[in-house]
């Protein structure tokens, strides 16, 4: 594990307590009522009917979306990085009674038990990720012969930019470049209000980087949709049109903010 990825899963530890605790996620609501807190609806047609089917989740977090694929009948195991994240995974499924499986691992040091029907990740995983070719490796292993991979993720063009008042600048670039980019937060995504303080180290990738990575290891590309939105505010200024569903502000130029594929291993 380099220094950079060692950094990012120590900030992970961190934002974890964060986002326990935030609004976003609303960890209470969700132990509440588990089934009225759906994922969201570009994931959950992008997933289908996962009832009875094998599925990993790369990336996991702490585990509510992986639960959500348990609760929809799925056969399903996350796997994440933070030893924080992953704790409080096996503590919410045990708490909840939900069956899911859960993996502490490094991406690139992790060797699937089996093989899967679906593998999955969304929103906001492959920034943390230097090598997209070992990725899309792992992706094609850890598939059955006509498998099927879904991502979900934020689009490369809608990260290019920085919020400056009510203006979008253009602050990073699209290609890679050789080291990842520092950003120093405060805060996060769920919470922006959090005193949480440290260092972000983002790896850059392009539309290109993300396809060849998979097309490279074996896998048919079946699928590649732009969307107009995304499930968090990516800008402050931007508004939310249907629950999770957070859009550019009216009479603004329209951007890609996010997008989903689906790969499929031939067999």
């Amino acid at each position: 594990m380099n220094r950079y990825v060692r950094a990012n899963r120590e900030l992970w530890d961190a934002w974890t307590d964060v986002n326990v605790r935030s609004a976003f996620y609303d960890v209470a609501g969700f132990k509440a009522a588990p089934t009225t807190k759906p994922l969201d609806a570009i994931v959950r047609a992008g997933l289908g009917d996962v009832a009875g089917v094998r599925v990993l989740h790369l990336q996991c977090h702490f585990g509510m979306d992986t639960l959500r694929v348990a609760l929809a009948g799925g056969d399903v195991t996350g796997v994440d990085y933070s030893p924080k994240a992953i704790a409080y995974a096996r503590a919410l499924a045990e708490e909840l009674g939900i069956v899911a499986h859960f993996i502490e691992s490094d991406l690139y040091a992790f060797e699937p038990e089996g093989e899967f029907d679906l593998v999955w990740a969304s929103w906001g995983v492959l920034s943390w990720l230097p090598d997209l070719r070992a990725w899309g490796r792992l992706v094609a292993r850890a598939l059955r012969p006509g498998g099927t991979f879904f991502l979900a993720e934020a689009h490369p063009t809608g990260m290019l930019f920085e919020a400056d008042g009510d203006r979008l600048q253009l602050h990073y670039p699209y290609f890679a470049v050789p080291e990842p980019i520092e950003i120093a937060v405060t805060g996060n995504y769920a919470d922006r209000t959090s005193p949480v303080k440290g260092t972000e180290y983002a790896f850059v990738h392009s539309l290109e980087d993300i396809v060849m990575a998979l097309l490279d290891a074996g896998l048919t590309l079946r699928e590649l949709r732009e969307h107009q939105h995304v499930p968090w505010q990516a800008f402050p200024f931007m508004v939310e049109r249907a629950p999770g569903e957070w859009v550019m502000p009216p009479g603004r130029p329209s951007l890609p903010l996010g997008f989903s594929l689906r790969a499929t291993k031939p067999g």
